[in-house]
């Protein structure tokens, strides 16, 4: 069909040499391209959080992720502090995530920051004390000032959880449904786990106010569903070192943009750009060419299957069971 279309277009392409993205010449070529990133130490695997769809069970690129309005609350709940009496008060989106809260921030430069900077509080529903931090990345005069810190269920926060050393708490199953670390809400749809904490905080007196607001919520474009950022093992290419001589042709001079404006935009994009998530929890694309050692743990790859570890000789290898991003390929 796709073919039809260009040539109904007027395309004027060489139809004899036409390919395939499984075509061998082409998985030959990603091949050598995947192995040759993975020396150069471009390629590596951790354990981060990506753009996670529930439904189809991957991780999605940013550019996968429709951002669709949506109406919605904001519910403003109280965390009594663990010493004292009193309380904060942080206001957010998604009440059922505060599972996996960690940590409260606040501005160091809000006049309420140094009397509350180190303190405890209670995380509700949970049997946990986590600290109130200061974080630039709050905003002064925007909210209630206290902002509830989950790492592993928000891209801000995680970033903020790495500066502060903070655990990383996934209360969420690949289907989005809340797991052992959600206490006695495990086994709950997300949305349902919702409405459960929020009338266990509203019988306990911890609501202060719920407050209505229409935001921009991403979405699957393969499945249609809000997406969940999500802790998750993927691979990665790192950018930074391949995005250095594309910043640099443009800041010599040697490429130049017309419009000249649109030099700008290109240079924030690259300077910003994070290192990319390749792996997809899909069935069709090419595999991963990396296989695992049953003996010793480590990784083997290379331009043809091998039949042994590299590292200490077994036989005893298992392919990676995911594929790779199309854009990859």
């Amino acid at each position: 069909r796709i073919l039809d279309q260009l040539k109904g277009l007027g395309a004027s392409c060489d139809w004899a040499r036409t390919r395939f993205t499984l075509d061998e010449v082409c998985a030959r070529a990603v091949r050598h391209t995947f192995v040759n990133l993975y020396r150069q130490g471009l390629i590596y695997r951790g354990k981060r959080l990506v753009n996670w769809d529930p439904v189809t069970q991957t991780a999605l690129a940013d550019d996968e992720v429709e951002h669709v309005e949506v109406k919605g609350n904001f519910w403003h709940i109280r965390y009594p502090l663990a010493e004292g009496g009193g309380y904060v008060v942080v206001a957010t989106t998604r009440p059922e995530t505060m599972l996996g809260d960690t940590a409260v921030a606040v501005n160091p430069q809000d006049e309420r920051a140094a009397a509350m900077v180190g303190k405890m509080v209670k995380l509700p529903l949970t049997d946990r004390v986590i600290p109130i931090i200061a974080d630039d990345y709050v905003k002064r005069g925007e909210g209630t000032g206290f902002l509830k810190v989950t790492p592993a269920h928000d891209p801000n926060d995680y970033e903020i959880g790495l500066r502060h050393h903070l655990e990383q708490i996934n209360i969420l199953n690949p289907d989005a449904s809340i797991n052992e670390n959600g206490g006695k809400y495990q086994g709950l749809d997300r949305y349902k786990a919702r409405k459960a904490v929020v009338a266990d905080l509203e019988s306990l007196g911890l609501i202060e106010k719920v407050v209505e607001h229409i935001h921009q919520v991403g979405h699957s474009y393969r499945s249609h569903v809000a997406i969940e950022p999500y802790l998750s093992d993927q691979w990665y290419v790192k950018v930074k070192p391949l995005a250095e001589p594309a910043i640099e042709a443009v800041e010599s001079g040697r490429i130049t943009f017309h419009p000249a404006r649109y030099a700008d935009t290109y240079l924030d994009w690259l300077r910003g750009v994070r290192d990319w998530c390749i792996s997809r929890q899909l069935w069709w694309g090419h595999r991963i060419p990396i296989w695992y050692c049953g003996d010793c743990g480590r990784c083997s790859t290379g331009i043809e299957d091998p039949a042994q570890c590299e590292h200490c000789g077994s036989k005893n290898l298992t392919q990676d069971p995911d594929v790779l991003d199309t854009w990859f390929s």
